[in-house]
Protein backbone atom coordinates (compact mmCIF):
# COMPACT_ATOMS: atom_id res chain seq x y z
CA UNK A 1 0.00 0.00 0.00
CA UNK A 2 1.36 3.41 -1.00
CA UNK A 3 2.06 5.77 1.86
CA UNK A 4 1.69 9.54 1.83
CA UNK A 5 3.70 11.28 -0.90
CA UNK A 6 4.84 14.72 0.25
CA UNK A 7 6.43 17.52 -1.79
CA UNK A 8 8.57 19.73 0.46
CA UNK A 9 9.32 22.51 -2.03
CA UNK A 10 6.47 24.52 -3.48
CA UNK A 11 5.49 28.18 -3.34
CA UNK A 12 1.97 29.54 -2.97
CA UNK A 13 1.01 33.16 -2.36
CA UNK A 14 -2.34 34.01 -0.77
CA UNK A 15 -4.32 36.88 -2.28
CA UNK A 16 -3.73 38.98 0.84
CA UNK A 17 0.02 38.63 0.49
CA UNK A 18 -0.08 39.68 -3.16
CA UNK A 19 -2.24 42.67 -2.18
CA UNK A 20 0.25 43.62 0.55
CA UNK A 21 3.07 43.54 -2.00
CA UNK A 22 0.95 45.67 -4.34
CA UNK A 23 0.53 48.30 -1.62
CA UNK A 24 4.29 48.91 -1.50
CA UNK A 25 6.06 51.66 -3.44
CA UNK A 26 9.50 50.01 -3.52
CA UNK A 27 10.87 46.49 -3.99
CA UNK A 28 9.77 43.92 -3.32
CA UNK A 29 6.46 44.91 -4.77
CA UNK A 30 3.78 43.92 -7.26
CA UNK A 31 2.37 46.29 -9.83
CA UNK A 32 -0.11 46.00 -12.67
CA UNK A 33 -3.14 43.75 -12.71
CA UNK A 34 -4.43 40.55 -14.28
CA UNK A 35 -2.19 39.12 -16.96
CA UNK A 36 -0.10 42.30 -16.78
CA UNK A 37 0.88 41.84 -13.13
CA UNK A 38 4.63 42.03 -12.51
CA UNK A 39 7.13 41.70 -9.68
CA UNK A 40 9.78 44.31 -8.95
CA UNK A 41 12.61 42.89 -6.83
CA UNK A 42 15.67 44.29 -5.12
CA UNK A 43 18.07 41.34 -5.46
CA UNK A 44 17.35 40.14 -8.97
CA UNK A 45 15.49 41.28 -12.08
CA UNK A 46 11.73 41.22 -11.75
CA UNK A 47 9.28 39.50 -14.04
CA UNK A 48 5.66 38.57 -14.65
CA UNK A 49 3.46 37.23 -11.88
CA UNK A 50 0.57 34.94 -12.71
CA UNK A 51 -2.17 35.07 -10.06
CA UNK A 52 -3.61 31.86 -11.54
CA UNK A 53 -0.42 30.03 -10.60
CA UNK A 54 -1.22 30.76 -6.95
CA UNK A 55 -4.85 29.65 -7.04
CA UNK A 56 -5.31 27.04 -4.28
CA UNK A 57 -7.85 24.96 -6.22
CA UNK A 58 -5.57 24.84 -9.22
CA UNK A 59 -2.73 23.77 -6.96
CA UNK A 60 -4.74 20.88 -5.56
CA UNK A 61 -5.50 19.77 -9.11
CA UNK A 62 -1.77 19.80 -9.88
CA UNK A 63 -1.13 17.67 -6.79
CA UNK A 64 -3.75 15.19 -7.95
CA UNK A 65 -2.23 15.02 -11.43
CA UNK A 66 1.20 14.26 -9.97
CA UNK A 67 -0.17 11.77 -7.41
CA UNK A 68 1.17 13.99 -4.62
CA UNK A 69 -0.83 13.72 -1.42
CA UNK A 70 0.45 16.84 0.33
CA UNK A 71 2.67 19.83 -0.32
CA UNK A 72 4.58 22.03 2.09
CA UNK A 73 4.80 25.54 0.64
CA UNK A 74 7.06 28.44 1.54
CA UNK A 75 7.16 32.17 0.95
CA UNK A 76 9.99 32.11 -1.65
CA UNK A 77 13.02 33.67 -0.01
CA UNK A 78 14.54 35.27 -3.17
CA UNK A 79 11.81 37.90 -2.93
CA UNK A 80 13.60 39.23 0.15
CA UNK A 81 10.67 39.77 2.53
CA UNK A 82 12.49 38.20 5.49
CA UNK A 83 15.39 40.59 4.98
CA UNK A 84 13.38 43.81 5.06
CA UNK A 85 13.47 46.16 8.08
CA UNK A 86 11.13 44.91 10.78
CA UNK A 87 8.44 47.54 10.20
CA UNK A 88 8.27 46.62 6.52
CA UNK A 89 8.58 42.86 6.90
CA UNK A 90 5.97 42.38 9.62
CA UNK A 91 2.80 43.27 7.65
CA UNK A 92 3.95 41.19 4.68
CA UNK A 93 4.76 38.19 6.86
CA UNK A 94 1.44 38.49 8.67
CA UNK A 95 -0.43 38.59 5.36
CA UNK A 96 1.45 35.53 4.16
CA UNK A 97 1.03 33.48 7.34
CA UNK A 98 -2.64 34.34 7.87
CA UNK A 99 -3.51 33.66 4.24
CA UNK A 100 -1.67 30.34 4.07
CA UNK A 101 -3.24 29.18 7.34
CA UNK A 102 -6.67 29.75 5.81
CA UNK A 103 -5.69 27.95 2.58
CA UNK A 104 -4.34 25.03 4.58
CA UNK A 105 -7.58 24.74 6.52
CA UNK A 106 -9.65 24.76 3.34
CA UNK A 107 -7.39 22.15 1.71
CA UNK A 108 -8.00 19.62 4.45
CA UNK A 109 -4.32 19.80 5.34
CA UNK A 110 -3.05 18.82 1.88
CA UNK A 111 -1.36 22.21 1.68
CA UNK A 112 0.78 23.05 4.68
CA UNK A 113 3.53 25.64 5.07
CA UNK A 114 6.89 26.54 6.44
CA UNK A 115 6.77 29.73 8.47
CA UNK A 116 9.01 32.69 7.61
CA UNK A 117 11.09 34.82 9.99
CA UNK A 118 11.69 38.53 10.30
CA UNK A 119 15.48 38.34 10.42
CA UNK A 120 15.90 42.03 11.19
CA UNK A 121 14.11 41.61 14.54
CA UNK A 122 16.28 41.59 17.66
CA UNK A 123 15.63 37.84 18.10
CA UNK A 124 15.87 37.09 14.34
CA UNK A 125 12.13 36.50 14.40
CA UNK A 126 12.19 33.68 16.97
CA UNK A 127 9.12 34.84 18.92
CA UNK A 128 7.00 35.20 15.81
CA UNK A 129 8.13 31.83 14.48
CA UNK A 130 7.32 30.11 17.78
CA UNK A 131 3.80 31.51 17.57
CA UNK A 132 3.36 30.29 14.02
CA UNK A 133 4.60 26.81 14.91
CA UNK A 134 1.97 26.66 17.63
CA UNK A 135 -0.61 27.59 14.99
CA UNK A 136 0.30 24.56 12.88
CA UNK A 137 3.12 25.61 10.57
CA UNK A 138 5.33 22.56 10.04
CA UNK A 139 8.72 24.29 10.32
CA UNK A 140 10.65 27.30 9.08
CA UNK A 141 12.16 28.45 5.80
CA UNK A 142 15.25 30.66 5.84
CA UNK A 143 17.17 32.35 3.02
CA UNK A 144 20.48 30.64 2.33
CA UNK A 145 22.59 33.79 2.76
CA UNK A 146 21.43 34.07 6.37
CA UNK A 147 23.32 30.85 7.11
CA UNK A 148 26.26 31.28 4.73
CA UNK A 149 28.77 32.60 7.28
CA UNK A 150 29.61 32.02 10.95
CA UNK A 151 28.33 35.53 11.69
CA UNK A 152 25.05 34.66 10.00
CA UNK A 153 24.71 31.50 12.08
CA UNK A 154 25.30 33.58 15.21
CA UNK A 155 22.70 36.14 14.13
CA UNK A 156 20.13 33.41 13.47
CA UNK A 157 20.90 31.49 16.68
CA UNK A 158 17.68 32.49 18.54
CA UNK A 159 15.40 31.25 15.79
CA UNK A 160 17.49 28.12 15.16
CA UNK A 161 17.41 27.25 18.86
CA UNK A 162 13.64 27.77 18.97
CA UNK A 163 13.17 25.56 15.93
CA UNK A 164 15.37 22.77 17.31
CA UNK A 165 13.64 22.92 20.69
CA UNK A 166 10.26 22.54 18.97
CA UNK A 167 11.52 19.55 16.98
CA UNK A 168 10.53 21.18 13.69
CA UNK A 169 12.56 21.16 10.44
CA UNK A 170 14.38 23.97 8.67
CA UNK A 171 14.07 24.53 4.91
CA UNK A 172 16.98 26.47 3.38
CA UNK A 173 16.09 28.14 0.07
CA UNK A 174 18.29 30.44 -2.01
CA UNK A 175 17.76 34.02 -0.95
CA UNK A 176 19.30 37.14 0.58
CA UNK A 177 19.91 38.03 4.21
CA UNK A 178 19.38 41.52 5.67
CA UNK A 179 23.09 42.20 5.18
CA UNK A 180 23.20 41.01 1.56
CA UNK A 181 23.99 43.84 -0.84
CA UNK A 182 21.43 44.15 -3.65
CA UNK A 183 23.18 43.40 -6.92
CA UNK A 184 20.61 42.41 -9.56
CA UNK A 185 22.02 40.67 -12.60
CA UNK A 186 23.14 42.83 -15.51
CA UNK A 187 20.26 43.48 -17.90
CA UNK A 188 22.33 42.00 -20.74
CA UNK A 189 22.05 38.56 -19.14
CA UNK A 190 19.04 36.35 -19.87
CA UNK A 191 16.25 36.03 -17.32
CA UNK A 192 17.31 32.51 -16.41
CA UNK A 193 20.84 33.56 -15.36
CA UNK A 194 19.96 34.33 -11.72
CA UNK A 195 18.23 31.01 -10.87
CA UNK A 196 20.87 29.10 -12.82
CA UNK A 197 24.02 30.84 -11.56
CA UNK A 198 23.30 32.88 -8.43
CA UNK A 199 20.89 30.57 -6.61
CA UNK A 200 23.28 27.59 -6.63
CA UNK A 201 26.20 29.71 -5.41
CA UNK A 202 24.09 31.03 -2.52
CA UNK A 203 22.94 27.52 -1.66
CA UNK A 204 26.44 26.05 -1.71
CA UNK A 205 27.70 28.70 0.70
CA UNK A 206 24.99 27.84 3.20
CA UNK A 207 25.42 24.09 2.76
CA UNK A 208 29.18 24.18 3.31
CA UNK A 209 28.89 26.45 6.34
CA UNK A 210 26.13 24.35 7.87
CA UNK A 211 28.07 21.16 7.30
CA UNK A 212 31.23 22.69 8.79
CA UNK A 213 29.63 24.43 11.80
CA UNK A 214 25.84 24.36 11.95
CA UNK A 215 25.23 20.62 12.12
CA UNK A 216 27.38 20.25 15.23
CA UNK A 217 25.84 23.32 16.88
CA UNK A 218 22.27 22.06 16.29
CA UNK A 219 22.66 18.27 16.30
CA UNK A 220 18.98 17.37 16.32
CA UNK A 221 17.77 19.98 13.82
CA UNK A 222 16.60 18.44 10.56
CA UNK A 223 17.57 20.65 7.60
CA UNK A 224 16.43 20.46 3.98
CA UNK A 225 18.53 22.28 1.39
CA UNK A 226 16.66 23.26 -1.78
CA UNK A 227 17.89 22.53 -5.32
CA UNK A 228 20.36 19.83 -4.17
CA UNK A 229 22.16 22.47 -2.08
CA UNK A 230 23.25 24.16 -5.29
CA UNK A 231 24.87 21.06 -6.78
CA UNK A 232 26.56 19.68 -3.67
CA UNK A 233 26.58 16.05 -4.89
CA UNK A 234 28.81 17.03 -7.80
CA UNK A 235 31.25 18.68 -5.37
CA UNK A 236 31.35 15.91 -2.76
CA UNK A 237 34.76 14.80 -4.02
CA UNK A 238 35.99 18.36 -3.67
CA UNK A 239 34.58 18.47 -0.12
CA UNK A 240 36.57 15.37 0.76
CA UNK A 241 39.69 16.67 -0.98
CA UNK A 242 39.81 19.92 0.95
CA UNK A 243 38.30 18.56 4.15
CA UNK A 244 41.13 16.04 4.29
CA UNK A 245 38.99 13.00 5.00
CA UNK A 246 35.89 11.20 3.83
CA UNK A 247 32.94 12.17 5.98
CA UNK A 248 29.49 10.68 5.91
CA UNK A 249 26.83 13.34 5.54
CA UNK A 250 24.88 14.07 8.73
CA UNK A 251 21.66 12.08 8.88
CA UNK A 252 19.71 15.27 9.62
CA UNK A 253 20.78 16.92 6.35
CA UNK A 254 18.47 16.42 3.36
CA UNK A 255 18.61 17.72 -0.22
CA UNK A 256 15.55 18.32 -2.34
CA UNK A 257 15.12 17.30 -5.94
CA UNK A 258 13.82 20.54 -7.51
CA UNK A 259 14.83 20.88 -11.19
CA UNK A 260 16.66 17.53 -11.18
CA UNK A 261 16.61 15.08 -14.04
CA UNK A 262 17.67 11.44 -14.00
CA UNK A 263 21.45 11.94 -14.13
CA UNK A 264 21.26 14.54 -11.36
CA UNK A 265 19.25 12.16 -9.18
CA UNK A 266 21.60 9.26 -9.84
CA UNK A 267 24.58 11.38 -8.80
CA UNK A 268 22.84 12.57 -5.63
CA UNK A 269 21.86 9.03 -4.71
CA UNK A 270 25.42 7.81 -5.27
CA UNK A 271 26.92 10.68 -3.26
CA UNK A 272 24.57 10.71 -0.25
CA UNK A 273 22.33 7.66 -0.42
CA UNK A 274 18.62 7.28 -0.98
CA UNK A 275 17.90 8.22 2.65
CA UNK A 276 18.94 11.89 2.30
CA UNK A 277 17.07 12.97 -0.85
CA UNK A 278 13.52 14.35 -0.63
CA UNK A 279 10.88 15.30 -3.14
CA UNK A 280 10.81 18.98 -4.03
CA UNK A 281 9.25 20.20 -7.27
CA UNK A 282 9.39 24.02 -6.98
CA UNK A 283 5.84 24.39 -8.30
CA UNK A 284 4.78 26.86 -9.76
CA UNK A 285 8.25 27.99 -10.83
CA UNK A 286 9.11 24.68 -12.52
CA UNK A 287 7.03 22.10 -14.38
CA UNK A 288 7.17 19.04 -12.07
CA UNK A 289 6.58 16.40 -14.74
CA UNK A 290 10.18 15.83 -15.94
CA UNK A 291 11.29 15.29 -12.34
CA UNK A 292 8.37 12.98 -11.54
CA UNK A 293 9.06 10.92 -14.66
CA UNK A 294 12.74 10.68 -13.73
CA UNK A 295 11.88 9.45 -10.25
CA UNK A 296 9.51 6.88 -11.67
CA UNK A 297 12.22 5.62 -14.01
CA UNK A 298 14.54 4.99 -11.05
CA UNK A 299 12.15 2.41 -9.67
CA UNK A 300 9.79 1.99 -6.72
CA UNK A 301 12.46 1.79 -4.00
CA UNK A 302 13.90 5.20 -4.89
CA UNK A 303 10.46 6.68 -5.49
CA UNK A 304 9.15 5.60 -2.10
CA UNK A 305 12.28 6.77 -0.30
CA UNK A 306 12.34 10.21 -1.91
CA UNK A 307 8.62 10.97 -1.93
CA UNK A 308 7.35 9.04 1.10
CA UNK A 309 9.81 7.81 3.71
CA UNK A 310 12.28 10.70 3.72
CA UNK A 311 9.72 13.53 3.85
CA UNK A 312 8.09 11.65 6.73
CA UNK A 313 11.45 11.67 8.53
CA UNK A 314 11.90 15.37 7.88
CA UNK A 315 8.45 16.20 9.21
CA UNK A 316 8.64 13.59 11.98
CA UNK A 317 5.49 11.85 10.77
CA UNK A 318 4.27 8.44 11.79
CA UNK A 319 2.27 8.22 8.58
CA UNK A 320 -0.56 10.21 7.07
CA UNK A 321 -0.87 13.74 5.79
CA UNK A 322 1.40 16.23 7.64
Amino acid sequence: MRKTRVDLHQHLWPDGFISALAARDRPPRVYGSGDGMRLELGFEPGGPLSPAAHDPDRRLAILDAGEIDAAVVSISTPIGVESLPEDEATPLLDAYHDGIAEISSRSGGRIRAFAAACLAASDAGAAGVARRLEEGFVGLSLPSEALATPAGLDRCAPVLRALEAAGRPLFVHPGPAPWTRPEPADSRLPAWWTPLAQYPSWSLRAFATWRALGAAAYPSLRVVFAIMAGGAPFLEGRWRTFNGRARVIDRNIFLDSASCQRLDLELALAAYGAEQIVLGTDIPVIDPNPLLRSLEALGPFVGRAVAERNPARVLDLQGGVP
